[in-house]
């Protein structure tokens, strides 16, 4: 794939700003260890991960979380997006779920506008699946009924060069088709377990497959 859309989401991050990790799927799993590590790597060892796009799955998927990352060396805490304070934490990870329900609990609230002044500040920020399309300024959400997203709506983090179509390699080709075609932004597909990392200054890191639609 051509990288000049993920070149310039990389040259328009915040100066001083930390790494931004997109993921397709399968967060807290072995096939996305590699990408973890970097991240880890290029942050710190405590991850605060949001669980606000699934409660109803939020204590399977701490426990997930705590084993994925304590065989990485890291610990993982959980991020109330909803408490009074947030707890020091070098990446902010956005697990997925559903879109629209993410975009409820974080678009103007007072938590999320501290994770985002926090990763202006140099710490990491990162999501999976619907963690990742929020991350950008454009995103599709489902309709009620709706089996794949359906509707373009504004996201609430610092990508506006592009948005992304998650689990792309499982998705029908009529879909990605339809969503190119509709999108006010050109998008960016990552198949299952993909994923990009993008810093100010430094040239993308991809993991997978990634192109764009």
């Amino acid at each position: 794939m051509s990288l000049d859309l993920l070149h310039a989401a990389s040259r328009h991050l915040a100066a001083g700003a930390g790494p931004l990790g997109l993921l397709s799927s399968d967060e807290f799993l072995p096939p996305v260890d590699e990408f973890d590590r970097r991240l880890l790597e290029l942050s710190g060892p405590r991850v605060g991960v949001i669980y606000c796009a699934d409660h109803r799955a939020q204590p399977h998927s701490e426990r997930y979380a705590e084993k994925h990352f304590t065989a990485l060396g890291a610990r993982a805490i959980t991020l109330d997006m909803h408490g009074d304070e947030l707890p020091d934490y070098d990446i902010a990870y956005i697990a997925g779920g559903s879109p629209k329900d993410l975009l409820e609990h974080l678009h103007e609230k007072a938590r999320w506008m501290e994770v985002l002044q926090r990763w202006r500040a140099g710490a990491a920020l990162a999501g999976s699946s619907a963690g990742a399309m929020v991350l950008c300024a454009r995103l599709l959400t489902p309709e009620p009924g709706a089996r794949v997203p359906t509707t373009w709506t504004e996201g609430v983090g610092p990508i506006a060069e592009f948005a992304v179509a998650v689990h792309a390699s499982s998705r029908s080709k009529r879909w990605l088709a339809q969503i190119a075609r509709t999108s006010p932004v050109p998008v960016i597909a990552l198949a299952d377990k993909a994923g990009v990392i993008l810093r100010n200054g430094r040239a993308p890191e991809v993991y997978g497959d990634v192109w764009t639609l």
